[in-house]
C-alpha cells in the first residue's frame, strides 16, 4: 500500500511538473518581447519580402487578436473601437493607412535598415525604425540586398513603447516631433462616431 501511495505521488508530481513546464513555454511564446527592439523586430517580421508571394498577405493585420501582443491595452482598445464603429456604419477606418510602414500598401515588403533606441527608461522607450520598400519582388538585386544594413533607409517610423509586466508594447506611433496618432484617433472617434473611449 505504501508503494502504491509512493507511485501515485510520483505520477502526480510528474504531471504537475509537465503542466508547469508547458505553461512556462506558452507564456514565453506569448510574452517574449523582453526589449523594445524585440517587439519592433517581431512587428516588422510581418513585412519581410516573400519569394513568389501571390497571397498579398504582407503586413500586420492590426485588428487581429494576435496583434494584441504587440500593442498596449489602451492603443489596442482604440484600434478595436475604430474597427467596430467604422464597420457598423460601412465606413473605412479613420486611420486609413498602415501606420507601421506609414503607407497605403507595403508592396512586396520592407527592408529594415536600422532599429534605433532614441530614449529608454525602465517603463518607456522611443524607437526609430529606418527602412526601404521593396518595389519589385522579382528584382534579384533587391532580394539579395534584403538583409544588409549598409544603407540608412529612406523611410522612418517612430514608436513610443511602454513596459507592462516586463513586456514591451507599442503605445503610440509618432512623427519625428513625437506627435502621436493615438490622441488624434480618439478625438476623431469621439467627433464622428460618438465613441465613449477615454
Amino acid at each position: 500500500m505504501l508503494i502504491n501511495y509512493f507511485n501515485l505521488t510520483k505520477n502526480y508530481c510528474g504531471i504537475t511538473a509537465l503542466i508547469g513546464v508547458l505553461f512556462l513555454l506558452q507564456t514565453q511564446t506569448a510574452y517574449g518581447q523582453s526589449s523594445p527592439t524585440e517587439t519592433i523586430e517581431q512587428v516588422y517580421s510581418f513585412y519581410q519580402p516573400q519569394q513568389d508571394n501571390k497571397s498579398n498577405d504582407i503586413g500586420l493585420d492590426r485588428t487581429d487578436s494576435k496583434s494584441e501582443q504587440f500593442f498596449s491595452p489602451d492603443f489596442f482598445k482604440v484600434i478595436k473601437e475604430d474597427d467596430k464603429l467604422t464597420s457598423e456604419q460601412g465606413d473605412g477606418s479613420i486611420m486609413d493607412y498602415d501606420f507601421i510602414c506609414n503607407c497605403q500598401d507595403p508592396m512586396d515588403g520592407l527592408i529594415v535598415r536600422n532599429i534605433g533606441i532614441l530614449q529608454e527608461t525602465e517603463h518607456t522607450a522611443r524607437v526609430k525604425v529606418s527602412f526601404d520598400f521593396v518595389i519589385n519582388g522579382s528584382d534579384t538585386f533587391q532580394k539579395d540586398d534584403v538583409f544588409t544594413t549598409d544603407r540608412p533607409g529612406q523611410q522612418h517610423t517612430y514608436f513610443n513603447l511602454i513596459n507592462l509586466d516586463n513586456h514591451w508594447f507599442i503605445d503610440d506611433v509618432t512623427d519625428e516631433k513625437n506627435v502621436g496618432i493615438k490622441k488624434t484617433w480618439k478625438e476623431e472617434l469621439h467627433k464622428y462616431y460618438h465613441s465613449s473611449i477615454q
